[in-house]
């Protein structure tokens, strides 16, 4: 859970038009996060999938990189977006998805009704990026972003100009010395301090969020707790199988677990919307006169909503998990 909210964090804190700016690394980052929700399957599905999302966004922006309001569906919120989710698959469209997945049946897995509700999800989940910039300009965005990297990194923006034109081996190889010299954990152990001093007061609910957070992360260990005895009846047979014999008996032990995995989404989602989101809701209602005060660390505070919503249409990306056991 913890690498999915640091993922989600550089998500949430560049939007879509900084993304552009900044580059390949920070941008596949934010990506990360949204492409754990399509099947992978069949690369051709995921890549159109991402292409409509963008020019959904697209659409959203106007001409200086402003969201766009409409008149009939008002003010986007986090809230309005996670009411949107689309009704859960059945049993049976999952089942059948993951027959395709497995027998890597390409065509099947374009047509399916599960391919159709992740690509949703995943679009509700690209849209929270411009929630709440609608007073700023995209070089007011795009700033926020800059110095959110530059705080948390501490890379210059011309370093970070520079990262963004390397190849990703390069990338890779100038992140990996800058790691090793110690740099990133001491940007980032003064950004935890700074910003822990600003948020004192907001400790309390800060703590009830994190303590509905972990009871959604609860329903996956009951979950877990159902499922061993059921795991152990096909784990002898699993263990010894291959190939396509294989993909048929962990085809039966899905179609078995699939009633306690739907059942652990449909509970984590309920906590995150009707427990964790409202207070998330004070949290950020407190969090506007903080940044008020603070105006050049937009993006050193996390927008708990966000961040909230993000976890919660990452969930359902376990529907189309299966959980196995060592023992």
């Amino acid at each position: 859970m913890k690498k999915l909210i640091i993922v989600a964090v550089v998500a949430l804190m560049l939007p879509a038009v900084a993304n552009a700016q900044l580059g390949g690394v920070l941008e596949k980052a934010a990506r990360k996060t949204a492409n754990k929700l399509i099947d992978k399957a069949s690369n051709s599905a995921a890549e159109r999938a991402n292409k409509a999302i963008d020019a959904e966004i697209d659409k959203q922006l106007d001409e200086d990189g402003r969201p766009v309001k409409s008149a009939e569906e008002g003010t986007v919120t986090c809230e309005s977006l996670m009411r949107q989710m689309p009704e859960l698959p059945t049993a049976d469209q999952l089942v059948k998805h993951k027959e395709a997945e497995l027998g890597g049946k390409t065509l099947k897995l374009v047509a399916s009704k599960v391919t159709a509700f992740n690509a949703k999800v995943l679009e509700l989940s690209s849209r929270l990026s411009i929630v709440g910039y609608e007073s700023m300009d995209s070089a007011q965005i795009s700033e926020s972003a800059y110095r959110y990297a530059e705080l948390t990194t501490g890379m210059s923006r011309e370093e970070l100009e520079k990262l963004s034109a390397m190849s990703e081996d390069e990338q890779e190889a100038y992140i990996k010395q800058r790691y090793e010299s110690g740099q990133f954990q001491a940007e980032a152990a003064k950004h935890t301090l700074e910003t822990g001093e600003w948020l004192e007061s907001l400790q309390p609910l800060i703590e009830q969020w994190s303590a509905a957070g972990d009871k959604a992360d609860k329903a996956y260990e009951e979950m877990n707790a159902e499922l061993r005895p059921i795991y152990k009846k096909y784990a002898d047979k699993l263990s010894k199988a291959t190939s396509a014999e294989r993909n048929n008996i962990l085809l039966s032990y899905y179609t078995e677990a699939l009633p306690y995995i739907s059942a652990a989404v449909q509970k984590a989602l309920a906590i995150r919307l009707d427990e964790q989101l409202p207070v998330a809701e004070k949290i950020e209602a407190e969090m506007v006169n903080i940044r008020a005060e603070h105006p050049d660390a937009i993006s050193q505070l996390l927008n708990y909503p966000k961040l909230t919503a993000t976890q919660y249409f990452a969930e359902v990306s376990r529907l189309l998990e299966i959980p196995e056991f060592s023992n």
